[in-house]
């Protein structure tokens, strides 16, 4: 493999992406914690206890949105990374349509059987007050499903359209708005947790009015195609999810052994504690989240590309920036327990020493967990799935529900140590598991030549060369040879000549791989100006019109090439052929 290591564009790419998604990470933190935070200042710990008891609900949301959303998106962007731009629509609608059909589904069986779920959540009709509360936000949430469904699909696949401004800034303003209707449905019109449930759905119901013009507008891939029901392709890319998502179902399991535990030992007292310490999770682990979520599109498009340079670069700048804000984050905690207890309404002494104490634990412990997120989020975006699977495993059940039986005896002070102690021992033991027993699937990397050139025909001269060199080593045939070196060539000289304005400095990352089944695909990525050259007017030479050489060129490629592709992805041109 020839390779440059000099990168000049995935940091810029990815400074794209992380911004928005940052800002989306606290703007969800907020949403989520909203429904805590005016229930606790209405109700105080009962109010907070029936939050609590409600999380498993959602945890069953996150295992099928999430495996759906992540794994369609990661589907979605492999896809394009590889050119095939009707493939990637096909996906995102067989998405949309099983996210509908699984939401309206629980909706109507969450309602029917709602007695039932309420039993099975650790809360029956004696508990009075809190057996109410809790059934009455439930419900609502049930009811709610098809909207926060479509809500999070649409803004996993927005991100990976190069679209993630929009993504960011609707998911933004919709959780906003969702802090903004508790605070008038709880306590200015005193609604009680139905009013807290229903700013839940009506913050993602504007979400997907703000993501419309994603879809309809021209200027992206995603449109609304209906191509009939392809259940493989659904199952595909849920399965594919599911390595990430199956930590909820470990979650939902966690959780109702918790809340079952604390209300037995603790009584509300000791539920509210929990719900507190899993909203200021929020505060550290949706920073790492939303590192992961900047990654994601770059890194699965690298992986479509073979470029484990440029996967390395996002992990290690993704893995430092998601690093600094969780340590920002957590330093903030510790430091002021206190007045995240009284933002919740735990104002008893008692209680807040207590949430004092947990905070302070559990914010050590989750800048190891945030480690774990980056690890498992960088697998997952790779669509390998099988340590992706076993990190979210290991955090979820094999080491939590263990750790938790273990410090259940020990009393409620010396509970909290087992997040720490969590995260920790299945940070090792992934990284035992992972030196010792796992090979990642990329391809041989002497199959793929990579290098950066600047815009310049002496650059490009030698890399002719390279070019040629590579595929003769590979047994290209004569055509192939003649014809590829012709495309590189051909490609650049156009880009140096119509996308390159008055000698500007820039740069061009070309990339060949020499696939197993014989074809050579060719990657270019370069900082011109927005420049299609597959866009040229090519019909009047066929017809013998013109002479414009430069489209003559194009006409050549155009019909010797098996299939050619471009798009503008964060702020770079992208070309792919294959010859």
């Amino acid at each position: 493999m020839k390779e440059k290591e000099q990168d000049h564009f995935t940091g810029k790419m990815l400074g794209r992406l992380l911004v928005p998604s940052m800002v989306a990470a606290i703007g969800l933190a907020a949403g989520d914690m909203a429904d805590a935070v005016v229930i606790g200042q209405r109700m105080g710990a009962t109010g907070l206890a029936a939050v609590s008891l409600a999380l498993p609900v959602f945890m069953v949301v996150n295992v099928l949105v999430h495996g759906l959303g992540i794994g369609g998106s990661v589907k979605y962007s492999k896809y394009m990374g590889e050119g095939k731009e009707e493939a990637a629509v096909d996906n995102f609608n067989q998405i949309l349509l099983a996210g509908v059909a699984v939401s309206v589904l629980l909706a109507v069986l969450g309602n029917l059987f709602l007695v039932q779920v309420m039993a099975l959540l650790g809360v029956t009709q004696k508990a009075g007050m809190l057996y109410e509360v809790s059934k009455e936000y439930v419900g609502t949430i049930f009811t709610g499903m098809p909207v926060l469904f479509v809500s999070y699909i649409l803004n996993y696949y927005l991100r990976n359209d190069d679209n993630q401004k929009l993504a960011s800034f609707g998911f933004t303003v919709a959780n906003l708005c969702d802090v903004a209707m508790n605070i008038i449905f709880v306590l200015v019109l005193n609604m009680g947790a139905f009013g807290a449930a229903l700013s839940t759905v009506l913050g993602q119901a504007i979400a997907i009015l703000f993501y419309l013009p994603g879809i309809f507008g021209k200027s992206h891939v995603l449109r609304l195609r209906f191509s009939g029901v392809h259940l493989r392709e659904q199952w595909e890319c849920f399965h594919i999810g599911f390595a990430t998502s199956v930590q909820y179902i470990w979650q939902f399991l966690f959780l109702l052994i918790i809340n079952h535990t604390l209300l037995h030992y603790s009584g509300e007292n000791g539920v509210a504690v929990f719900d507190l310490i899993q909203n200021v999770s929020y505060l550290i682990l949706y920073l790492y989240d939303g590192t992961v979520k900047a990654m994601q599109p770059l890194v699965s498009t690298y992986c479509g590309e073979q470029n484990e340079a440029g996967k390395r670069n996002v992990c290690r700048l993704g893995f430092f920036w998601g690093s600094a804000a969780g340590i920002a984050a957590a330093a903030v905690l510790c430091l002021f327990p206190s007045l995240m207890c009284r933002i919740f309404g735990l104002t008893q002494q008692d209680v807040m020493q207590l949430g004092n104490l947990a905070i302070r634990i559990y914010s050590i412990g989750a800048l190891i967990g945030g480690l774990n997120i980056l690890i498992e989020g960088y697998y997952q975006s790779c669509e390998e799935e099988k340590p992706a699977f076993f990190m979210a495993t290991l955090r979820g059940a094999a080491v939590l529900i263990p750790c938790t039986l273990l410090f259940a005896p020990l009393g409620i002070t010396y509970f909290w140590f087992l997040f720490p102690t969590t995260e920790l021992v299945s940070l090792l033991i992934f990284l035992f598991w992972k030196k010792k027993n796992y090979t990642s699937r990329s391809l041989d990397p002497e199959r793929i030549f990579r290098v950066t050139i600047e815009n310049s025909n002496e650059d490009l001269g030698r890399v002719l060369g390279e070019v040629e060199n590579f595929c003769e080593k590979w047994d290209a045939s004569v055509k192939q040879i003649y014809y590829m070196t012709m495309t590189v060539e051909e490609l650049c000289l156009l880009i140096f000549k119509k996308g390159f304005e008055s000698g500007n400095p820039g740069y061009m990352q070309i990339t060949l791989i020499a696939m197993e089944d014989g074809v050579f695909e060719l990657h270019i990525r370069d900082n011109a100006k927005i420049f299609n050259p597959f866009s040229m007017e090519t019909e009047k030479v066929s017809k013998g019109g013109t002479y414009d050489m430069d489209a003559m060129g194009m006409l050549v490629i155009k019909q010797k090439a098996k299939d050619f592709f471009y798009r503008q992805y964060q702020g770079f041109n992208s070309l792919i052929v294959r010859v």
